[in-house]
């Protein structure tokens, strides 16, 4: 019976996760940003990342912050009627020159992937500033990750009325291409959590009780964060690879077809944690052109539809649908019947062989 109920209670936690966690997924990229400096900023955190080591930062392999960062071009700032916004405007202009003036490995090694046990004084004196000026250069890259998408606003529309986060952008890398987050806090990647250390000083009685089953509540939170950037993370990384030849030529003719359901099966998740993911995110290419996440989805029948204007367009003399049909097999080893080609090339609004000749 104690099995049964143990079984029981396990599941029924599980569910409970998992309704957070898509709670999670769908929450807008404000929000989100929000949580995690709400989260970051505890006292909790602070002694748990900076003094005890049991938390610590860990990047996504091929991430970094996007370069754009220190633009923050005033021009393009959405609502410049907030408060905040105009507060962090005002406050720019010296805080971005102190980073600018720092360099960028410096930058990266203090402030954006600060390392376990280097306190604010420590920072001060290997980068040659004051302890406020340190502060300051924290508070605007936390404050700049909860904007960051006014500084980088989406020009996406949409008939459906949905509302565009782009969250980064996709860069050349001399290895390959690098995903680059515009938001500090999801360039440092997820939470790496060293439970064992944490239980062995729970053991030897180093926090008390209360203190551990806070902590244990902000362990909980910090996974359930970590399951959203790394399934963000995940989603991007495998569009990325899948897409690479469009990414590189940018012609639309070279996308793949690529489903939600085929990423899911790549990342081992069920298929609605994918399409709540990519709800409402876009990226910026290697050309600079915004697009959707879900652009990199096309349905099969328009992958098709393109292999056959891609024929058609090379044909020296007008071939028929038959034609086309066997061209499709033996070029990309599609297999399409001829009424199905027939319909791609009226969809194409190109007219029969007969009559383009």
């Amino acid at each position: 019976m104690n099995q049964t109920q143990s079984l029981q209670a396990r599941q029924e936690l599980g569910q409970f996760l998992r309704m957070e966690q898509a709670v999670l997924l769908e929450m807008p990229e404000e929000e989100f940003q929000r949580l995690i400096a709400e989260v970051e900023k505890s006292p909790l955190f602070h002694r748990l990342c900076h003094q005890e080591g049991i938390i610590r930062y860990q990047r996504f392999p091929r991430t970094d912050l996007s370069p754009y960062f220190c633009e923050l071009k005033e021009e393009l700032v959405a609502d410049k009627g907030s408060l905040d916004l105009e507060e962090l405007l005002q406050e720019r202009e010296e805080v971005v020159e102190a980073i600018r003036g720092l360099g960028v490995e410096r930058f990266k090694r203090y402030f954006l992937y600060p390392e376990p046990g280097v306190t604010v004084g420590d920072v001060a004196r290997e980068c040659d500033l004051e302890p406020w000026e340190v502060e300051r250069i924290n508070e605007l890259v936390d404050k700049f990750s909860i904007m960051s998408e006014f500084f980088h606003p989406s020009e996406l529309g949409s008939p459906k009325g949905i509302h565009y986060s782009r969250i980064a952008s996709v860069e050349r890398g001399p290895e390959g291409f690098v995903i680059g987050y515009f938001a500090p806090s999801l360039a440092r990647g997820g939470y790496a959590i060293d439970y064992e250390r944490f239980e062995k000083l729970a053991g030897d009685g180093f926090f008390s009780g209360i203190e551990a089953r806070k902590i244990r509540q902000l362990l909980r939170r910090l996974e359930l964060i970590n399951s959203r950037k790394d399934t963000v993370y995940r989603i991007l990384l495998h569009v990325v690879e899948k897409q690479a030849l469009y990414l590189e030529s940018g012609d639309s003719r070279a996308l793949l077809p690529f489903t939600q359901k085929e990423l899911a099966q790549r990342i081992a998740v069920a298929p609605s944690p994918v399409s709540r993911a990519i709800r409402g995110k876009s990226v910026d290419t290697p050309w600079g052109e915004e697009k959707p996440l879900k652009d990199f989805f096309p349905r099969p029948r328009r992958f098709k539809r393109e292999l056959v204007r891609q024929i058609l367009e090379a044909e020296e003399v007008p071939i028929s649908d038959e034609r086309v049909r066997g061209k499709l097999e033996e070029e990309f080893g599609v297999s399409l019947s001829r009424r199905t080609v027939s319909s791609l090339r009226k969809e194409l609004k190109l007219p029969s062989a007969q009559h383009r000749r």
